[in-house]
């Protein structure tokens, strides 16, 4: 019912001049009853507007999902960094005591208090004169 309403599309004709056999018309353009090529034309473009709106859009959230993802991944990377970090002042700090308790020192104060007694003298032993 709408189509019926338009107005018909006027296209300009290119007719040949050479051809005296043929009567030309005074008019110079061609009349396409009902207009259907222009709704058509119409049509087609809204469509392909449509469809570079939507190819546009999700490309849009893809690269927004990308970033985000990115980004998540940037934030757990910095955690992990900040826990390794930790982990290694702690290693540093276990190994300090170690070498502090395995002083000389230390080890003869630890030995005292577990009722050690020190040797009055060094003695040695000589495997050469064993029977």
């Amino acid at each position: 019912m709408a189509i019926s309403a338009i107005n018909p599309t006027i296209i300009p004709v290119d007719y040949p001049t050479a051809t005296p056999a043929i009567k030309r018309r005074n008019s110079n353009f061609k009349v396409i009853p009902g207009g259907a090529a222009a709704l058509e034309i119409r049509l087609n473009s809204r469509k392909f507007l449509l469809l570079m709106a939507s190819v546009v859009s999700l490309n849009i959230l893809v690269v927004a999902g990308l970033n985000i993802l990115m980004t998540q991944d940037a934030f757990e990377l910095q955690k992990l960094k900040h826990d390794r970090n930790i982990a290694m002042d702690q290693k540093d700090a276990i190994a300090a005591q170690v070498n502090f308790k395995n002083s000389p020192d230390q080890l003869s104060l630890a030995a005292l208090k577990l009722g050690m007694i020190p040797a009055p003298e060094i003695k040695y032993i000589d495997l050469a004169k064993t029977p």
